[in-house]
């Protein structure tokens, strides 16, 4: 074959890895070889697993900030370490620069990474390792092969070190028989805290080989060496498992446990450094997408608390997040009711309020109550009120199981009944023309003679005690669990990344984000003349997605009470949602 035009031994070798094969002699490794000096190596070893940081700047040659090797030696010194780092800091990168150290300085070390978001993991080897770290001939070199299939992703190393990623899972049983000697776990505030004390920190209780080895020469004269794991995480909401492991640490190591280390890197380290510009980062905080509590917590490496006012605090809402798929269409075939839930906006001023649509499925339950799923969320600015119209009517075409559309129609919501009440033509898929029938307000007699009229419009012009009943009841379903939401963006973002699922899918989780801080923003309040109002914490945090989801839950809760009218149930006096 080396007789073919064009082949070369070294352009073939590199590509199938062999030159990185100690035992191939197109080798990196010189053919020469002297005497080793133990002693002097002993040392130098020592030293810069001391140093992991100069190890990466002298030996690698790999160019650093000086906050990047504070916390690669932190990394390197304690047993458990944590960093809560903005957005865009370099947290995967820095990942695989450690590991790649470790694996070096470590004969026959095996490291593992697991993240709370997918593919993460697979990708600090495919992006971090092999798409950048490998081009550094100095870290080539050390390198026998790269795996990178989703069921075997990993790093060899000529010494007989790994580095591998793992597959978590939604309850991390495939992930349970992995055992490492070092664990990096990405994106921590997405791994349940009973994987991590289950499956994770038990992986880390195996000594390595090597030490083994030695302990039967060398006995307790060894240096202890201890499994690790660090967690490299954004930070979330307080009511997270992370933040109950966060302060845990941050006091063991206030008390001088020198096993324990936690660092916040907000996004102004990352000024300092040059890595990007203070006035991209404001951009982005006065983006109309961005709320306050989300740049606190992406950005400025803050676990964040909602006020203790909140009439819907965090622990209440992120506990009903479970829902791991939205819905853009209706299930083929499918049985169970929804309901639409609209609420007017009509400005396009830059911060004005949206229009809102949610739209809930229902699946009853044997006491004429019902679980209550929030499949679809979408917010809309400077549309038309015609362009809404058009909007509910092709959303119905898409959910044609729907029972009820709850419309606002205070202000300038008040035409909008209007546009609905004629005949509709619309074009199918097959570009056949199909004519749809009036859609009605249900307590309109006149409207409801129509020729074909659906009595399928709720109007809704809230007062003080129908804003009560509302957000009393929508606090109950969450309270009871009845009330589902969909799961926090960031755990199907890879998902959304990969193509898996649309933008309009991953909109409604973008929005369930803004919604669940809507909620938080709420208090119940009293006013001089002794009515319960509810009003907003903070007034430059907008509540549409609140306001579109409680008109729905008011119309639910009243067909609650007539099933259970219709069935005969009586009332348990204890239930919560009596008063209804």
């Amino acid at each position: 074959m080396t007789s073919y035009n064009n082949f070369s031994q070294t352009s073939r070798s590199i590509k199938d890895f062999s030159v990185y094969n100690t035992d191939n002699p197109l080798s990196y490794d010189p053919k020469k070889r002297e005497t080793i000096n133990i002693e002097a190596w002993r040392k130098f070893i020592s030293y810069y697993r001391h140093h992991i940081d100069e190890f990466a700047v002298d030996i690698l040659k790999i160019n650093l900030y000086p906050f990047q090797r504070l916390i690669l030696r932190s990394m390197a010194r304690h047993k458990e370490s944590m960093f809560i780092a903005s957005r865009g800091l370099g947290k995967s990168y820095l990942s695989a620069v450690f590991f790649i150290c470790v694996a070096i300085l470590y004969k026959g070390i095996k490291l593992g990474i697991a993240s709370g978001k997918g593919q993460q993991a697979r990708n600090v080897i495919i992006q971090k390792i092999k798409g950048e770290l490998f081009k550094n001939e100095n870290v080539a070199r050390e390198i026998v092969n790269i795996k990178t299939n989703s069921d075997d992703c990993v790093v060899h190393f000529k010494n007989g070190s790994e580095v591998r990623a793992i597959v978590i899972g939604h309850d991390g049983e495939s992930a349970r028989s992995w055992r490492f000697h070092q664990l990096l776990i990405d994106e921590a505030r997405l791994v349940k805290d009973s994987i991590m004390e289950e499956i994770l920190v038990p992986m880390t209780k195996t000594k390595r080989q090597t030490m083994i080895d030695l302990s039967m020469k060398y006995g307790n004269d060894l240096p202890v060496e201890k499994g690790k794991i660090i967690y490299i995480s954004s930070a979330y909401l307080k009511n997270c498992s992370l933040y109950d492991r966060f302060t845990n640490h941050y006091n063991k190591m206030l008390e001088g446990k020198k096993d324990y280390f936690v660092c916040t890197l907000p996004y102004q380290v990352g000024v300092n450094a040059g890595i990007y510009y203070e006035d991209d980062i404001m951009q982005e905080k006065n983006k109309p997408s961005m709320t306050r509590d989300k740049f606190a917590y992406e950005y400025e490496a803050v676990f964040v608390g909602n006020s203790n006012e909140s009439f819907f605090p965090y622990d209440l809402t992120d506990s009903c997040r479970i829902m791991e798929r939205a819905e853009i269409k209706q299930p083929k075939k499918s049985k169970v009711s929804y309901v639409i839930s609209h609420d007017v906006a009509l400005s396009e001023a830059y911060g004005s309020d949206n229009a809102s649509t949610v739209v809930i499925k229902l699946k009853e339950k044997p006491n004429g109550n019902y679980n209550k799923e929030l499949v679809y969320i979408k917010t809309n600015n400077g549309m038309s009120l015609p362009d809404q119209a058009n909007f509910l009517r092709e959303l119905l075409l898409k959910f044609p199981n729907t029972i009820k559309l709850v419309l606002d129609v205070r202000g300038n919501g008040q035409p909008l009944p209007s546009l609905l009440d004629e005949s509709w033509e619309y074009k199918n898929d097959q570009g056949e023309t199909v004519e749809y029938p009036p859609l009605v307000p249900d307590d309109d007699d006149e409207r409801k003679q129509l020729k074909g009229a659906i009595p399928l419009i709720r109007k809704v012009a809230a007062t003080n005690n129908f804003n009560n009943v509302m957000y009393t009841y929508l606090k109950a379903s969450l309270e009871n669990k009845s009330l589902k939401l969909l799961v926090n963006s960031a755990e199907v973002d890879f998902l959304y990344k990969s193509g898996e699922i649309s933008q309009e899918e991953y909109s409604s989780f973008i929005n369930t984000d803004f919604l669940i801080n809507e909620l938080s923003n709420i208090k119940q309040a009293e006013t001089a003349h002794g009515n319960t109002v509810y009003e907003r914490i903070s007034k430059s945090t907008k509540r549409d997605r609140v306001t579109s989801l409680a008109y729905a839950m008011a119309f639910i809760s009243e067909l609650e009470q007539k099933n259970k009218l219709n069935t005969g149930i009586a009332y348990d006096e204890d239930d919560d949602l009596v008063y209804f």
